[in-house]
């Protein structure tokens, strides 16, 4: 099997959330061929919870102000 490394994150939804709403977080791989496209996501600052459900992963905010999370795909490329 050839290893097909990961370009690119693009199209992160929702781009908009509202305090106390669970949303569940997407976004796009490139190419869509890649080897691993599961999508890790971390906090970066704000108040916010971030939860995750096997492969799927949801964001609640807790206040209104601005809040910068970060996708990660692990083993994304070529070591």
């Amino acid at each position: 099997m050839t290893f097909i490394a990961v370009n690119d994150i693009t199209d992160f939804q929702p781009t908009q959330a509202f305090v106390g709403q669970e949303i569940e977080l997407t976004a796009v791989v490139d190419p869509q061929t890649a080897t691993n496209k599961t999508i890790e996501w971390s906090m970066v600052s704000g108040n916010a919870t971030i939860r995750r459900d096997g492969t799927r992963f949801f964001l609640t905010p807790h206040t209104s102000e601005g809040i910068k999370i970060r996708a990660t795909i692990r083993n994304g490329k070529q070591e």
